[in-house]
């Protein structure tokens, strides 16, 4: 009778396809990532400008239910 229980996975060095040129020369360097911290404080930026002009109307929304 075969054995029941699977194989364990075995890992296999990745093989370049036959049908590609061998490489002769290091890969080129990547490119820095690039800097999102202006992204960032724009967003930030936004971020205060919409509580600012939502504050006033959630504290007389408050006031409106609490007093109602």
């Amino acid at each position: 009778m075969p054995e029941l229980r699977p194989h364990p996975y075995e890992h296999q060095a990745p093989h370049r396809p036959p049908r590609l040129p061998r490489r002769t020369t290091p890969p080129p360097a990547r490119a820095q990532p690039p800097d999102l911290r202006l992204l960032l404080l724009v967003g930030i930026a936004l971020a205060a400008v919409l509580a600012a002009l939502a504050t006033p109307y959630l504290v007389s929304y408050l006031i409106q239910v609490i007093f109602g």
